[in-house]
């Protein structure tokens, strides 16, 4: 049983830390997957069916997403001044 909780647990680390990469290379296709992600729960979940649920959800993911991506991800495109 401690092997199997142990080796859980080393997914989910991995998971997250590749998800945390995936975030912050790829802020734009993360959020277009979570929006993706909302809209096909909609589907199958009545109460998110609700055009102000998704849309609110949305919203959120599309503004919070840029702040989890960090200053990391804006320094990468941003151009150096003092050239």
């Amino acid at each position: 049983m401690n092997r199997l909780t142990k080796y859980v647990n080393d997914l989910t680390l991995r998971l997250y830390v590749r998800l945390q990469i995936f975030a912050a290379q790829e802020p734009v296709r993360l959020r277009a997957a979570l929006v993706s992600a909302v809209l096909a729960a909609g589907l199958l979940i009545p109460a998110l069916a609700d055009a102000d649920v998704a849309q609110i959800i949305g919203a959120v993911g599309a503004v919070v997403l840029p702040i989890l991506a960090g200053e990391s991800t804006r320094s990468r495109v941003t151009p150096v001044d003092g050239e």
